[in-house]
This record gives C-alpha cells, sequence and structure tokens, in this order.
C-alpha cells in the first residue's frame, strides 16, 4: 500500500475518490480513534460501529472537506457520534459532561466546545444565530428537507415518503444545503470553529 504521508496529498487523493489513500486514512487512524471514543463509550461494538460509520461519512462527503486537518475532523466526528450515541441512550445530558476537559495530551484539543464558560457560551448562541441565517437563506424545498433530515433525524427514505419525493431529490437537497453551510462558515470563523461545524455537518 502506498504510503501518504503528506496530509495535504493524502486528502487530495481522497476528494479524487483514491480508495488506496482512503484506506491509508483508515488504518492510520483506526487504533487512536478507537482508543479515543472509548473515553466516552464503554461498549466496545459500538466503539467499532462509531468509528466505521465516521469514516463512511467522511468518504460520503468528502466533497465537502477543503482544506482542514483530517486529524481534527475525524475526532471531532468520532466526538459528535459518541455523544449522539450516549444521548440516544439518555444516559447523559450535555451539561454533565465537564469532566471531559480533564483529558489531557493532543485529544484534548477536541474537546473545545463541551467548554461552558460565558466566552463559549457566546459563541454557541452567534453560531445558532448564523445557522438560522443560512436555513433562511436556502429555498424553501431545501430547507425543509434539510431541518427533516438534520433536526428530526429523519432517514432519507422517510423524508422522500412524507414529500414525496425520490430519495435522490432528498440526497441532492441535503448536498446543497451543507455546501452552503460549509462555504458560509469556512472563511467567517476560526480553523477550529469551522472544523466543529463541518463534523456537525457530516453527522446525520
Amino acid at each position: 500500500m502506498k504510503n501518504f504521508t503528506d496530509e495535504k496529498t493524502l486528502l487530495r487523493e481522497i476528494k479524487n475518490g483514491n480508495g488506496e489513500a482512503f484506506e491509508f486514512l483508515f488504518n492510520s487512524y483506526y487504533p487512536r480513534l478507537r482508543g479515543y471514543a472509548a473515553r466516552f463509550v464503554t461498549d466496545e461494538e459500538a466503539v467499532r460501529d462509531i468509528i466505521q460509520e465516521s469514516f463512511l461519512r467522511f468518504w460520503e462527503k468528502r466533497d465537502l472537506i477543503e482544506a482542514v486537518s483530517i486529524s481534527s475532523l475525524l475526532f471531532a466526528m468520532v466526538r459528535n457520534a459518541c455523544l449522539n450515541y450516549l444521548k440516544h441512550l439518555q444516559l447523559v445530558e450535555q451539561h454533565n459532561l465537564e469532566h471531559l476537559d480533564k483529558v489531557v495530551g493532543q485529544e484534548e484539543l477536541y474537546y473545545w466546545d463541551f467548554n461552558l464558560s460565558p466566552e463559549y457560551t457566546l459563541l454557541y448562541k452567534e453560531l445558532q444565530q448564523q445557522i438560522s441565517l443560512v436555513m433562511s437563506d436556502l429555498p424553501s424545498r431545501c430547507r425543509e428537507v434539510f431541518e427533516m433530515s438534520r433536526f428530526k433525524k429523519m432517514k432519507n427514505r422517510e423524508i422522500a415518503d412524507a414529500l414525496q419525493i425520490s430519495t435522490t431529490a432528498v440526497e441532492k437537497h441535503i448536498a446543497k444545503a451543507l455546501a452552503r453551510f460549509s462555504a458560509h462558515f469556512k472563511d467567517k470563523y476560526p480553523l477550529d470553529v469551522y472544523i466543529a461545524i463541518l463534523a456537525w455537518l457530516l453527522s446525520e
């Protein structure tokens, strides 16, 4: 297998659909991501599923990824997936996660959005306003589909049946909305904020 040690080259090859580059990415990051996810989720099978699903979404949405740290984005995606898993189990609420700030090492960089300081509270409010701004600028059907997908957590087939459109049309509306969000946040905020938003966009 070719060694894609340069991250920019690796991302470019993945965006071009290079399966070998994606396999290199998976093999390179899987061990660290598994250890990271295990800090959130104790079920080993669930951890495997979370990581594999995160890689799958990375591959499926690779066209949206522009000039970001692959490492930062993958950790953010896995973190979000773990949080969603825990919320689904109704084991924790977001405000009960203060202990995660105590994690040390490189991975602590990916806990910034659990910080409950006034500074980040203001950032959350600002981001919510910006998200609402992008949503209001979307065509009505595109906005409706995106809300059903991201906020009501409906599957593409469920959305298609509810709106009596094809799943292909649903996918196109979601892709259009994601591209609008990505373009809006890419140049407006620092890289770490953009990565967090992008990780959210790549999650269902």
